[in-house]
């Protein structure tokens, strides 16, 4: 009930309608087997604020499926665009450059594309919460969380203390594309 009290305050930042082909990759160079490089589907989506998701401060994410709970929880120093970006893409069966960039998440992508094999209308919203507004939540929270007020203007460190809290609470699908603090390894 927490994470949804936190996600029903934050902005709206970002709205997946779906993914679909065809596919693209990512080009990097330093590692061509790094994980990250894909194939990958598309993203069709829509920018739900422009001003939440260009600010540049220190924020926690949050992502939800349609319907669903919290599936992922995220922290980034420079907003939600330095995490939620758009990069340059490349076809999957020829690697020439596509004109347009995609949007992609490193930790969230493959669950997403994992979770389309059995919901093909997936549909994924991404919220933004900065630490001042947390910090208000939070005090409308109480205890245990209040603690983290301490915390002052120290807004990363609010934002990831908060993030470390919710994923030492992961279970079932909650937070289940939480892998790397969780230590979960499936795509629930």
């Amino acid at each position: 009930q927490i994470a949804e009290s936190i996600f029903k305050c934050a902005t709206p930042v970002l709205h997946v309608h779906r993914l679909e082909p065809p596919l693209w990759k990512r080009k990097i160079e330093k590692n061509p087997r790094d994980a990250r490089i894909g194939p990958w589907l598309r993203a069709n989506y829509s920018v739900l604020n422009e001003a939440a998701w260009r600010e540049k401060v220190p924020c926690l994410y949050m992502v939800k499926l349609e319907g669903g709970p919290v599936r992922y929880v995220g922290i980034s120093r420079n907003g939600v665009k330095h995490r939620w970006r758009t990069s340059p893409a490349y076809d999957a069966g020829t690697m020439c450059r596509l004109p347009e960039n995609q949007l992609f998440h490193s930790q969230c992508w493959r669950h997403m594309q994992a979770a389309v094999s059995t919901e093909p209308n997936l549909k994924v919203e991404v919220r933004t919460i900065t630490h001042h507004t947390l910090a208000t939540e939070l005090e409308r929270l109480g205890p245990p969380l209040s603690g983290f007020l301490a915390l002052g203007d120290d807004g990363e460190g609010m934002c990831a203390a908060v993030e470390r809290w919710l994923c030492n609470r992961a279970n079932g699908s909650f937070l289940a594309w939480n892998t790397a603090m969780t230590g979960r390894t499936g795509s629930a």
